[in-house]
């Protein structure tokens, strides 16, 4: 009943309100400076069940509304043991995938029972210590079979969490580590939990005549499972030294048996309950729970196995450029990684300050710039062990040195470990660090000039007869700040940011960047054959210097060539995506051209939004948007030389990316690792991340493939539409850059990322199809 006083008297007021919202414009907002955020929450009801989790319901007592009345201490039939370990492992990979243990293993009464209160020992964990006189055998299909299953499921969650919990990760996005006041046996030895498992298959195999064969074997699977999957989380960071996926492999062989026999599992859901969520130490509202079907959950669970085994495959990567391409293309797998996997691989590449439990850090950051732009160079051998007196150049090169080091190691670290977060933290995490890296390059930049003198650098003379230095330290963090540039705008096109009529200008943007990058290597390459000429004639008469010299410069001669052929690729795809998207926006055929402009939005203020991560940067310089609307929109070009513009950069394109599938995922190196089953573990996960590799290029080849196509389309659709009549119609035409009189008869779809018909999630190719008159 509602108690209303003379003073107060409701009335329906939806009609007015309705009419009034409707008088709104699209973006308007209404805001009342008087209702604050104690009015907002004071307006919450009270006593609703959807907001109260200790509301009690009309007839209900205590009893009924907290307590379930599930018999946790009956025997259960092995059909049904079989059913409840299914679902407490479908809610154990729900809470893998980003789910709260309120909606997923803390609903099972099984569980509750063991973990509440927190047992002292794993004697005092079982299931009828709630009960006077409960029974604390450990044989059985419950107390022996299920309580250890649950109890290794436990452990196998307190590994999961703390190795996430440790590690850089998004609450809500990608894993809720609340635990509710639980514990997660986090105090006990694995052995412990090995032996329950150890007893319990044993029993369940000495079932012969009380078990059916079929059901005995079910359930043994299931076991073994558990077993081998509570080794492989175990073993954690110690894969460093034992180089081991054995346990993990052991779970994949068992998970085809293991989906088999999900039938013969009966579910007893009344074993699972959301009222615990009243128990539990939350302050959110009590919600429904998680269910995740069988498919779902084997096919987390696989990947998660999978992915544990491959990533064996970094421990062997030499070099921070392979490493690099390793990282990216492990965790770029679709779908991502789990958020276990991710934060593994954050904890092996930075551990101890050593990558990948060997490379010091320092080490690292020399192997990358000795790749890159100072192959033979004095400044990476410096050492202020080699001399004490503060005046040699030689200890002032290596206190600049190790300053450099320390400023920017971390930075450079952080660059491969951002690569673990999920994909839209990666693109706003380096719109922040591209910031960082702007001011790293000034520094490092005042770093050369004072190393320069020290160091005494010859001026390398260009052609106008002007002296340049090499400034090898900046010129690296700009080469990393280019990478970032590349990044942020392809990873947009993957998290679909930009709308259909922005395509054009942010690929000529990326096309933009690239070309600088491609001038930037360019430089780099003239100044590293320069200095390592001057090195070898300095080294004239002492071979074994000078071939150790040589191949140095030689390796470093090969990335460079990479780098310049995967960006021509790059650059190269994005010049006739952009050309596409301009005779497709210059004709009206792309799917947004048929919605009304928002009043809101302009050309200007999108350009300003776009460029927002880099506004701040000071090199490269942000183009005007004058400049970015001309060459975006190709002002001035007629249809003809923008469709020759397209094809010609389309098919060089192709011959690009043919290139760089040809050159490999990995620089390849001179040494062998020793053969041995560590070894050939490693080797079979750098296989598989190569052939991932190679996939991606495959899909942008054929992305390729899918743009000459859509350009031949729309040639073919220029070609065949209506002239004007006559010859100084058809010259007025072309002299006014090819437009037509009647619009362009071809139907554009913008294909969404994930879709079969997307090849590639960096390559927005456009689908264009004839439009057929009817006859």
């Amino acid at each position: 009943m509602r108690v209303t006083s003379q003073s107060v008297v409701p009335r329906d007021i939806t009609e007015e309100f309705t009419a009034a919202a409707a008088t709104l414009k699209t973006g308007q907002l209404v805001k009342d400076e008087y209702f604050t955020l104690f009015e907002a929450v004071g307006a919450l009801e009270i006593m609703d069940s959807k907001m109260d989790s200790g509301y009690l319901g009309p007839g209900e007592n205590n009893a009924q509304a907290l307590e379930d009345d599930y018999d946790i201490m009956r025997e259960l039939a092995p059909e049904e043991v079989i059913g409840i370990m299914d679902e407490l492992l479908f809610h154990e990979m729900a809470w893998h995938k980003g789910h709260p243990l309120s909606l997923t293993l803390f609903t099972s009464i099984y569980l509750d029972n063991l973990l509440w209160p927190v047992p002292k020992s794993l004697k005092e964990a079982h299931f009828g210590r709630h009960q006077p006189g409960g029974s604390k055998a450990d044989t059985g299909l419950v107390h022996g079979v299920l309580r250890a299953y649950c109890l290794a499921l436990v452990k196998c969650c307190d590994f999961v969490h703390s190795r996430v919990a440790a590690e850089y990760y998004y609450e809500e996005e990608d894993f809720v580590a609340q635990l509710y006041n639980r514990n997660l046996l986090s105090g006990f030895d694995t052995h412990y939990f090995l032996n329950l498992l150890d007893r319990a298959i044993s029993w369940i195999n000495e079932q012969e005549s009380e078990v059916d064969e079929t059901l005995r074997e079910a359930i043994n699977c299931r076991l073994t499972f558990r077993r081998d999957f509570l080794l492989g989380l175990a073993q954690d960071i110690d894969i460093l030294e034992t180089r081991s996926t054995d346990h993990f492999a052991s779970c994949l062989s068992k998970l085809d048996p293991l989906a088999n026999t999900i039938s013969l599992g009966k579910p007893v859901p009344e074993a699972f309950s959301w009222k615990i969520q009243r128990k539990l130490a939350s302050t959110v509202p009590p919600r429904p729970m998680v269910k995740t079907n069988a498919d779902d959950a084997l096919a987390h669970l696989k990947r998660l196995c999978q992915d544990a085994i491959d990533l064996l495959g970094l421990l062997d990567c030499r070099g921070p450029y392979n490493f690099k391409v390793a990282i990216w293309t492990l965790l770029a797998r679709k779908p991502q990684p789990s958020v276990y996997i991710r934060s593994l691989v954050q904890t092996i590449t930075v551990n101890k300050t050593t990558v990948l439990g060997a490379v010091p850090v320092k080490q690292f950051l020399y192997d990358e710039l000795g790749e890159l732009v100072l192959p033979t160079s004095t400044l990476l051998q410096a050492s202020t062990d080699e001399t004490e007196m503060p005046t040699d150049p030689r200890f002032q090169i290596a206190q600049h040195m190790d300053a450099f080091v320390k400023r920017f190691a971390q930075p450079f670290v952080d660059t491969f470990r951002s690569a673990c977060l999920n994909r839209c933290r990666i693109r706003r995490t380096v719109c922040h660090t591209i910031i960082d890296w702007d001011n790293l390059q000034m520094e490092a930049e005042d770093l050369d000039e004072q190393l320069r003198t020290l160091s005494n650098e010859p001026p390398l003379m260009l052609s106008n007869g002007d002296a340049t230095y090499s400034y090898p330290l900046s010129s690296w963090a700009y080469h990393q700040k280019l990478n970032q540039f590349r990044m942020i705008l392809q990873l947009g096109f993957e998290l679909s940011i930009y709308s259909p009529e922005e395509l054009p200008g942010m690929y000529w943007y990326l096309s933009h960047i690239c070309s600088t990058h491609l001038g930037h290597i360019d430089r780099i390459r003239t100044f590293t054959v320069n200095t390592a000429k001057r090195n070898l004639t300095g080294l004239a008469g002492k071979k074994r210097p000078a071939v150790e010299r040589h191949a140095v410069l030689q390796k470093s001669l090969r990335l460079l060539e990479r780098l310049t052929t995967q960006i021509v690729a790059v650059d190269a795809f994005a010049i006739a995506l952009h050309a596409l998207y301009v005779l497709l926006a210059r004709h009206n055929v792309l799917p947004a051209a048929a919605s009304p402009t928002q009043s809101y939005s302009r050309d200007r203020l999108r350009y300003e939004l776009r460029m927002k991560p880099f506004i701040p940067i000071t090199l490269p310089e942000l183009v005007p948007f004058e400049e970015y609307h001309r060459e975006a929109l190709l002002d001035g070009d007629s249809d003809a030389t923008v469709l020759e513009r397209a094809t010609k950069a389309i098919a060089e394109a192709r011959k690009a990316w043919e290139a760089t599938l040809a050159n490999g995922a990995f620089v390849k190196d001179d040494a062998t690792p020793a053969d041995s089953s560590s070894q050939s573990q490693s080797q079979s996960g750098a296989r598989a991340i190569e052939e991932n590799w190679k996939q991606d290029v495959k899909d942008t080849m054929r992305a390729c493939i899918g743009a000459s196509i859509a350009i031949e389309t729309v040639k073919k659709g220029l070609a065949a539409r209506t002239q004007p009549r006559g010859a100084g119609g058809a010259a007025a035409a072309a002299a006014a850059g090819g437009d037509p009189c009647d619009p362009l008869r071809l139907h554009v779809s913008i294909p969404e990322t994930g879709s079969k018909t997307r090849w590639h999630d960096w390559w927005v190719v456009p689908q264009v199809s004839p439009i057929v008159s009817p006859r």
